[in-house]
Order: C-alpha cells, then structure tokens, then sequence
C-alpha cells in the first residue's frame, strides 16, 4: 500500500486533445497531479525528464504504435511505473499484446472517468510506490513483467488469458469481478459460445492446487468470481 500523503502523478499520453482535457479536468478535480504528452516521442522525453507515480496511454500514437512504445520503455528504456492503456482497440490481440508489453491495466473507450480514477487508484493499491512490476493480494505476488503468481516461494506460469484474469482479479481483491467484465475484458464483443469463461477460471483453479496448494478463485453465486488470500484460501 501506498503511505506517502502526496497526490499521484500520472503522465497521460493521448493525442486527441479534447480527451486528453477531458481525463485531465476530471483527475486533477480528484486531487491526482498529471502531466500530458501527445505523441510517443514526448512520452519518452517526459518519462527522461522526471518520474511518475503511473503512465495512462493511448495505443494509437500518430508517430509511433503506443504498444510498441510500452514494450520499448518497458526493456529498453528502465521503465517501473505502471502502464494502463486506453484506447479504442478493443480486440483480444491488442488487449494480450499489452500485457505482453509491460502493461498492468487496458481500458476501451467510451469509458466513465469514474472507473478510470478507480482503475488507477487500485493500480496505485497494489503496486509498490517504486513502480515495481508487481500486484500484490495477501500472501499472493503476480510477476506483471513474467506472468508468474507467487506463494509462498512456489509459483505458476501463467498464460496469456489466465494472467489477464488473474491480475483483474486481484485488483479489487476481496471484491468480486462480474461475470461479465472478465467476459469483456477476454473477448470485447465476440463472446464464444458455451462459457469458455467457466473452463478459463477452472483451469486457473486446478493450477493453483496443483503448484501452489491452494485455489484463491472462488465463486460468488449469481454474480462472478473474486480472489481470497491467506486465511480465507479454500483448501486444496
């Protein structure tokens, strides 16, 4: 948890100025400090120039593709704060793309700026003050940069859709995760058939007990799934 009592401060990288006033109206109205850049090569001369507590960025840059810039930061350039992307491409390949670049959040526009404050601030939660690559839910770390979840010195490898689900999910641990946004936040629009949802969080569950010894995803009747930690763990 973060124990500092300065505000956050975010670099929002977004070349639409309009939405970029828009989000920053709101924040600052919020208490949160931002800095703007509209292409990637202000973004990386911003991030040279000084440090932030988060990166909120847009994936279409008119000079350069803002994923491809959240992987180079990311690698190359030393980057630890945390990256969320909002964007207009909802698609499952960007979305995994992110997250294989670096990111630890990906939002798709329209979106309310209220969920956009309290995506940041459960970010901000989670994640150590230094910008380290990691969510933390009890005595749970999720590896942002390997897609490792970490108990008690055992881990999971992670794959691309059980990462996504997982880190959202410890987000807003012990609150739940609706059904339906895990579904929006695999598959935007394009749900398949049956409920590969319920086979995804299944297989997640056997993992955990198989690696870890403990199953953290449970079920909440009715309404979807949230993640428990430590006392709370159903046993394996």
């Amino acid at each position: 948890m973060r124990t500092e009592a300065r505000p956050l401060k975010l670099l929002l990288v977004e070349d639409d100025v309009d939405i970029a006033a828009g989000i920053g109206d709101y924040l600052t109205a919020q208490g949160l400090e931002l800095d703007f850049a509209y292409t990637a090569a202000q973004a990386a001369a911003r991030l040279q120039e000084g440090s932030f507590d988060m990166v909120v960025m847009d994936a279409g840059l008119p000079d350069r593709d803002g994923i491809e810039l959240c992987r180079s930061l990311k690698r190359e350039g030393g980057l630890r704060s945390p990256v969320l992307f909002l964007t207009a491409r909802g698609g499952l390949g960007d979305k995994l793309l992110a997250f294989e670049a670096g990111a630890v959040d990906y939002m798709v526009k329209p979106f309310a700026p209220e969920e956009l404050l309290a995506r940041v601030r459960a970010i901000a939660a989670h994640v150590p003050a230094g910008g380290g690559a990691q969510l933390r839910a009890g005595d749970y770390v999720l590896d942002l940069q390997g897609h490792l979840l970490q108990r008690a010195g055992r881990a999971i490898a992670l794959h691309a859709a059980g990462f996504a689900l997982i880190r959202r999910l410890m987000e807003v641990s012990p609150a739940c995760v609706s059904h339906g946004e895990l579904c929006a936040l695999l598959w935007t629009d394009m749900v398949p058939g049956s409920d590969p949802l319920r086979m995804h969080i299944y297989q997640l569950r056997q993992a955990c007990r198989r690696d870890l010894g403990t199953m953290p995803i449970v079920t909440v009747r009715g309404i979807g799934y949230r993640f428990v930690s430590g006392p709370d763990d159903a046993p394996a």
